[in-house]
């Protein structure tokens, strides 16, 4: 849902999986994705709270979660515009993923970081556009209404 530009939808789907619980592999991918979440609609509030619960867990993730952690972290800096703590990240990103031998996350890791530097250089030129669904259809907007229905009974 956030790939298509619904991050409220997305944001209640994986809140409703840390209500429930559920598994703790499960719960930390949530948090992880309520974090990117939370960057990509810019809140940096969100982005800290969230990454605090998933810092919690660190110790107990596998590490392609780790590794996710890490990278979605980095991501989140970077749209904060703090290019040097991203930088960071990344580069932690990228030991987790190569030491787990997760060659497909290294690649995108690896790709990510060659774009931080022209990143950095645009957004020193102007300001960040605001960021608009980049999808909508009935069939998303069917989604999006169920959950908020699942949300409004269990509230």
């Amino acid at each position: 849902m956030l790939t298509l530009g619904n991050t409220s939808g997305a944001e209640q789907a994986l809140a409703e999986v840390v209500r429930r619980g559920g598994t703790h592999e499960a719960t930390t991918n949530a948090l992880i994705e309520l974090m990117h979440c939370a960057s990509y609609r810019q809140d940096r509030v969100g982005f800290a709270r969230w990454r605090e619960r998933a810092e919690a867990r660190l110790g107990d993730m596998p590490p392609n979660i780790r590794a996710d952690f890490y990278l979605k972290q980095g991501i989140g800096q970077a749209r904060f515009g703090q290019f040097k703590r991203a930088e960071a990240l990344l580069d932690q990103a990228l030991i987790e993923a190569h030491t787990a031998g997760l060659h497909e996350l290294e690649f995108r890791i690896e790709r990510i970081q060659h774009g931080l530097g022209p990143c950095a250089d645009q957004l020193q030129r102007e300001p960040a556009a605001a960021t608009e669904p980049a999808w909508d259809s009935a069939e998303l907007r069917e989604v999006s209404a169920s959950l908020a229905q699942l949300v409004a009974s269990k509230g």
